[in-house]
């Protein structure tokens, strides 16, 4: 366990947290080394070593060590904007280990990603592939693709975090899928590869992705009948974590892993099978430390004020998402509170009603699971600026991965 209680102070590895905070203030990001470097080692085994090939999904976190980390285990980079892919080449991925995902990209983008000659689109409507045909055509490519399929399958997550079922955005229906694999003459700058599937994040069960593997069997081989050869076939990701016990090792929160990847080549094994997990490998590497301002009671509910905020950890007001909180020195007292940011909005909660040890002034809390889709989805709201991150390293060393944002940073850009 890497983030643990020593002589009832939390530490990181052997780095005292509290140290942490004295060089670098807070809020700040503190990331695991050892953490991230045992995610990927299992997904590595459970993925690479049965000959998936897996691509990390930079959206939940694109620090450019992170990305490097990944990078040495032989994962590619799935990506979702023309950002992304300038980040993805500035840490050294080539384009044929970038696959580019998502709903709407811009012409800009798909030029970008035709002259970097990635590995393939995943390809979410008619229209953008008509699109990625008619600037291959441009400038003399083939682009390869990958038709995202939308299953109608319940992923048992998060509304908001749902992206397979007939309501969502995302993917094409089965019909249209299949009418386009049926016609690759009238898109004669596409190589069709094959199918990809995303049907949410967050997701906990085994289910789901049982239920995704037998409705691909079956669809692959109607249009095996029907005369339409495909070699691969792309799972997306959503592998989930246990955001109640972030401290938790992967194969513990989610057990399933093997189980998928061996059903999954049992089944559909004669294709080249890929994955893109994101969250699964950075969400409980890092945690959110942040200094208690002050509290305070109105008619009997209680507030612990901090100094970290929806800016740095968007998922409470978000998603209604958990996160648990543990303070820096370990106490059984207890007292009913909300943790609440000072950004000017009601919904700047990132704890409510829990049960936590009475704070003070200067007090250091501790909020986990804050390695996935908080960084990555922070903002400069009310002019904070954006907060630096730390990497703990394997060897104990303190690394600034992304420094503290200055105001003449921020101002620079009017």
């Amino acid at each position: 366990m890497s983030f643990k209680y020593v002589n009832d102070k939390l530490h990181c590895q052997d780095i005292d947290l509290q140290a942490v905070a004295e060089k670098y203030g807070t809020p700040v990001y503190v990331y695991s080394e050892a953490v991230l470097k045992r995610n990927a080692e299992v997904l590595k085994e459970c993925f690479v070593d049965r000959g998936f090939s897996v691509s990390y999904a930079m959206k939940a976190n694109s620090n450019p060590a992170i990305l490097q980390l990944f990078k040495s285990f032989g994962f590619g980079a799935d990506i979702v904007s023309g950002g992304e892919l300038k980040m993805a080449q500035h840490v050294g991925f080539e384009g044929g280990e970038i696959n580019f995902a998502g709903v709407g990209k811009t012409i800009e983008e798909i030029d970008l990603a035709i002259q970097t000659d990635i590995g393939y689109f995943n390809v979410e409507s008619q229209f953008e592939l008509e699109q990625i045909n008619s600037r291959a055509g441009k400038y003399g490519k083939k682009a390869r693709v990958m038709l995202r399929l939308n299953p109608d399958i319940d992923p048992q997550t998060h509304p908001h975090i749902s992206t397979g079922l007939k309501e969502n955005k995302f993917g094409m229906s089965p019909e249209l899928v299949a009418e386009l694999l049926k016609i690759p003459d009238e898109y004669p700058e596409i190589e069709f590869k094959g199918i990809h599937c995303h049907i949410g994040s967050q997701i906990l069960r085994e289910q789901p992705f049982h239920e995704l593997i037998e409705y691909l069997l079956g669809y692959t081989e109607d249009l095996e009948k029907n005369g339409v050869e495909l070699s691969h076939i792309d799972f997306g990701g959503g592998f989930g974590v246990n955001y109640d016990d972030p401290f938790e090792d992967i194969l513990d929160t989610t057990p399933y892993l093997n189980e998928f990847a061996e059903k999954a080549v049992q089944k559909l094994g004669k294709y080249q099978l890929a994955v893109q997990p994101g969250r699964v490998l950075v969400a409980n590497s890092a945690v959110l430390l942040t200094k208690v301002l002050g509290t305070k009671d109105n008619s009997g509910h209680h507030f612990t004020v901090i100094d970290a905020a929806t800016t740095e950890l968007i998922r409470p007001a978000l998603y209604d998402a958990y996160h648990a909180v543990y303070p820096y020195m370990k106490s059984a007292d207890k007292w009913t509170t909300d943790i609440v940011g000072p950004v000017c909005e009601s919904s700047d909660v990132l704890a409510k009603n829990r049960q936590f040890p009475t704070s003070k002034t200067g007090d250091l809390l501790v909020i986990g699971s804050a390695g996935a889709y908080a960084s990555s989805m922070g903002s400069t709201y009310n002019l904070r600026p954006r907060c630096p991150e730390v990497l703990i390293t394997k060897k104990g060393d303190i690394q600034l991965i992304r420094k503290r944002q200055s105001f003449n940073d921020m101002i620079a850009l009017y």
